[in-house]
């Protein structure tokens, strides 16, 4: 696919983006290029030659991608290439989820406010802030979603 000027720079920013989220820089500009690209899939050597980057970057990129769940791939009959695609039909399943696994921070933070002591009340009553927080937060996740189901659903 020939990218226009706008497209490579949208899907830099979506790298930087992701970079910021601690993923590799590669990762995030995969993601990008199969957002913007127009048939919302791609084959590897579209990834290697759009993005300019090695055949071994790419493979470790998509490994890490597979692995997370966040792409699939499929084959066409007779066409040995695979094409990879978002795996975005569940999005709100799969973000619920992500969002929820930060809820279990608070298992920690409650035994850190348990193991120390009473000298900094000051970060003792932020930590306490926090837990108490995340509680709210798993709770009031799930009416969210279900309000913006009702909404667009």
């Amino acid at each position: 696919m020939n990218l226009s000027e706008k497209q490579r720079e949208l899907i830099e920013r979506i790298g930087v983006f992701h970079e910021h989220k601690g993923m590799q820089p590669l990762v995030g500009r995969i993601i990008g290029l199969m957002l913007v690209h127009e048939d919302a899939e791609v084959t590897f050597e579209e990834i290697v030659e759009d993005l300019g980057v090695s055949k071994s970057a790419v493979s470790n990129a998509l490994n890490f991608l597979q692995a997370k769940e966040r792409i699939v791939y499929h084959t066409k009959p007779g066409d040995r290439k695979r094409y990879f695609k978002l795996k975005i039909q569940n999005w709100s399943d799969e973000l619920e989820r992500e969002i929820m696994d930060i809820t279990k921070f608070k298992e920690f933070i409650d035994e850190v406010i348990t193991e120390r002591g009473k000298k900094h009340v000051e970060f003792n009553s932020c930590l306490r802030d926090f837990s108490n927080f995340l509680v709210f937060f798993k709770k009031e996740l799930p009416l969210l979603f279900e309000k913006f189901k009702k909404e667009h659903g």
